[in-house]
């Protein structure tokens, strides 16, 4: 009689993906278990919807209501214990319930765009998850599922290995530390919603290995709830976005000017608030004449005459080249999909005034985290080291399959320019225009940059980009920190009032936790 009446029914269910943990071995991502619920039509009574309707998504209650086919159809996927506990001990005939594992982030938004998210099958979309989907993903279970004559299903015994399918060995360790990601994400999401702004970016690194240990974007998502998967949320501008940087790049075009013979402490550049090249006018903020100065006031003031002047007189070929080598218009490298390669303009398209424009960081367009690569090489002496954001990643049988470790691409200074450039950036921030990114005892080099946005060959009057690129103590680099903050709104828009004070927070924070 058991013979005849019995009934199997196979279920692929999702299994455990292998771990992501930080450099300290703190748990990003997870997998855990969850309730998923089907029905049966053969046994289900429409009568009961009424009671089960009320866990249900709106869609499913319509399907409900119309006549059933076969012998399976989905209810819902991945409820927490608790609710899926709910519906069981309402004893519904034909609703089934049964196990099936989905992903958790414990820090939920605040590791948002690095992590990246699953879908419903566990199969990695986007950041880590989907980086390393290969090592992590574990596919689908099937469940040998056993229905008596009375309804009651009933699993049957899995010849495979129960701990290798659910709980695999596989794990990803990340560059991060958590505590500073924690800090570097707060100011900058709590920055970028106070200045109204429509994108924001963050990017800290050691710039002696080049380890990533913070990386943050605005605006954010949970990327264990989809319905905060909304416009430009998903995007990680750290990695995704270009943009002018403006005079953030000054300090590596003086660099280049200076470890090539262009300029040295002998020469002057005399600014009078203007100066026009070609057909084109350039000018300082509010048509300010700095007079006479050198490579290091320059800087300071951030003066765009004599950058300018710089600018025009290196050739369009080796400027470019030389741009090219520290890492613009190439990308990282970072173990991240989704990263852009910024623009750099061939050099036959660097006629008139743009060779002067590149000088003040115009015509170029960047990622916050290639601004965190070329910072780097001030920092550490000269050396452009490659970004890379995984230590270690271990298979499901617990080998290790990479290794990550420093990686020195060139070198683009000299020491003793990569010193020279460190004084004048400290110089910067105690002097000039990057005063409000200062903290007591930090000794914070760095410089500012506010640049329009273009859109369709012009530049928009009302739309800019604010940057603070930095890094400290100026004499023995520990770490380099970027904010961007893309078209802020509420408080002005110059980097110096936006981006600077974002930054201070971060170094300020910081410090008091130990870092």
């Amino acid at each position: 009689m058991w013979a005849r009446s019995q009934y199997w029914q196979q279920v692929l269910v999702t299994s455990s993906r292998g771990t992501i943990a930080d450099r300290n071995g703190i748990t990003l991502a997870l997998s855990v278990p969850r309730w998923s619920m089907f029905v049966d039509p053969a046994f289900w009574d429409p009568s009961q919807l009424s009671a089960l309707g009320q866990h249900l998504p709106k869609q499913v209650v319509q399907k409900l209501q119309k006549p059933l086919e076969g012998r399976f159809m989905w209810l819902v996927r991945k409820l927490t214990l608790q609710k899926g506990e709910e519906i069981l001990s309402l004893n519904l005939k034909g609703v089934y319930g049964i196990k099936e594992m989905e992903r958790s982030y414990p820090f939920g938004k605040h590791m948002a765009h690095l992590l990246g998210f699953v879908d419903i099958d566990e199969k990695g979309l986007s950041g880590v998850e989907r980086q390393w989907d290969f090592f992590l993903y574990n596919p689908p279970r099937m469940r040998n599922l056993i229905r008596d004559a009375a309804g009651n299903y009933f699993e049957a015994a899995n010849l495979s290995s129960e701990e290798e399918m659910v709980f695999p060995k596989s794990e990803v360790v990340l560059t991060i530390d958590w505590r500073l990601q924690y800090i570097v994400d707060e100011a900058l999401q709590n920055g970028a919603f106070v200045n109204n702004a429509e994108w924001a970016a963050a990017v800290c690194m050691d710039p002696m290995t080049g380890e990533i240990l913070a990386m943050s974007s605005f605006p954010s998502f949970d990327p264990g709830n989809r319905e905060t998967f909304s416009g430009d949320a998903l995007r990680n501008n750290a990695i995704g976005r270009v943009y002018e940087p403006g005079s953030v790049l000054k300090p590596i075009i003086m660099g280049i000017a200076l470890e090539n013979g262009y300029v040295n402490s002998k020469s002057r550049f005399n600014c009078s608030g203007s100066i026009k090249i070609a057909d084109h006018v350039i000018r300082e903020v509010n048509w300010r004449a700095h007079g006479n100065q050198d490579f290091n006031k320059l800087i300071i003031n951030s003066c765009n005459v004599g950058m300018a002047q710089i600018g025009m007189m290196m050739p369009a070929n080796f400027t470019y080249n030389a741009l090219k080598s520290w890492g613009f218009g190439l990308p990282t490298g970072v173990e991240l999909p989704g990263e852009e390669e910024g623009l750099l303009p061939l050099p036959s398209q660097w006629w008139g005034v743009v060779p002067a424009n590149i000088a003040l960081g115009q015509g170029i367009a960047v990622t916050p985290l290639q601004l965190a690569q070329a910072f780097s090489a001030i920092a550490n002496g000269g050396l452009l080291v490659r970004p890379y954001l995984t230590k270690n990643v271990f298979d499901r049988k617990g080998n290790e399959v990479y290794h990550g470790q420093r990686r020195e691409i060139g070198r683009v200074l000299s020491n003793s320019t990569a010193e020279r450039l460190r004084v004048t950036l400290r110089q910067a921030v105690a002097e000039g225009t990057g005063k409000r990114a200062d903290v007591e005892n930090a000794k914070v080099a760095g410089k500012t940059g506010t640049a329009q946005v273009a859109h369709r060959g012009k530049y928009l009057q009302d739309t800019h980009v604010a940057t603070f690129a930095g890094f400290w103590p100026y004499d023995s680099p520990r770490y380099v920190l970027i904010v961007t903050v893309g078209n802020p709104g509420a408080k002005g828009y110059l980097a110096g009032v936006i981006a600077a004070p974002i930054f201070r927070t971060i170094v300020e924070e910081m410090m008091a936790s130990g870092f």
